[in-house]
């Protein structure tokens, strides 16, 4: 894929997790973007090892939350993000990339003599007022964009980079709760293709929220009231309870939590008021 105002500086290696001080190389990312994982599971060893049913359930959640991507394209695409074309070459081989990710989860389901993840039935969704605003409709995002404009961006890669961490804490506390080999195999090899949008969402968030004193603002205002993981509003109420449980509950878990708000407070504009506040969100 070619894309106008694509990158020709250093691409940023697939196996690490933090940013490169160097731009992030869009186009290099688009021509190697990486497809159907299938081949290179080792799904055979889940019949003489197959997966507990608490680990199955986060199996499920997280391929759930790996394919809501046309979910998210349409929040984000109806504000001043579709403008920049920078992001939105990224956002289509990101897409690409979230789909096969969850097609892999959806591989080890069926391995395990599970249904897909969009075949299984899901109960009713959590309903408070204090999430009401989360549930905007696309025209109502998209008058809301139109006021906030271009800031509006820099809300987006970091609400993109926190949800990065949150899922990484998933994939970490999944792979040890199962101790399972062909599963830890898996994770790694999907956290291998995840560790490029973390690099793409942290170097663009510190960039625009240090250049933007109202992208933080507004940063600031959209991370105390994010339902996360992203995509998590659109889910059953017992499964996000489980999620919450699971990844947050525990005494490791709050660690856990309160590790991804330290480095919340730690972006710029961010202070350890706006990192609580995610922190708490993750085992409410």
């Amino acid at each position: 894929m070619t894309f106008a105002n694509g990158d020709s500086t250093t691409h940023f290696p697939a196996g690490s997790d933090r940013a490169s001080p160097a731009r992030f190389d869009v186009r290099a990312f688009a021509r190697s973007a990486q497809g159907n994982h299938r081949e290179t599971l080792r799904l055979d060893e889940f019949a003489t090892d197959p997966l507990s049913g608490e680990s199955l359930r986060a199996v499920r959640y997280l391929a759930r939350l790996e394919s809501g991507t046309m979910e998210q394209l349409r929040n984000l695409l109806v504000t001043a993000t579709h403008k920049d074309a920078r992001i939105t070459a990224f956002l289509v081989t990101w897409a690409f990339e979230k789909f096969w990710i969850a097609d892999a989860l959806d591989a080890v389901l069926e391995a395990n003599g599970q249904r897909k993840s969009h075949e299984a039935a899901e109960g009713s969704t959590r309903r408070s007022r204090i999430e009401s605003v989360e549930r905007r409709g696309p025209i109502r995002r998209a008058i809301t964009g139109l006021i906030q404009g271009v800031p509006i961006i820099g809300v987006h890669v970091t609400s993109g980079l926190v949800d990065e961490w949150i899922t990484r804490a998933a994939y970490d506390r999944l792979e040890t709760a199962s101790a399972n080999p062909a599963l830890s195999s898996a994770i790694s090899t999907i956290l291998g293709v995840k560790a490029r949008h973390v690099a793409f969402f942290d170097h663009e968030a510190r960039e625009r929220l240090a250049d933007d004193p109202r992208a933080a603002s507004l940063t600031r205002r959209s991370l105390e009231r994010q339902v996360w993981p992203i995509g998590a509003i659109d889910r059953a109420d017992d499964d996000r309870s489980f999620f919450e449980s699971f990844v947050f509950g525990s005494d490791e878990g709050r660690a856990r939590a309160a590790d991804i708000g330290r480095r919340v407070a730690e972006l710029p504009g961010m202070d350890s008021r706006i990192g609580d506040a995610v922190a708490r969100k993750l085992h409410a």
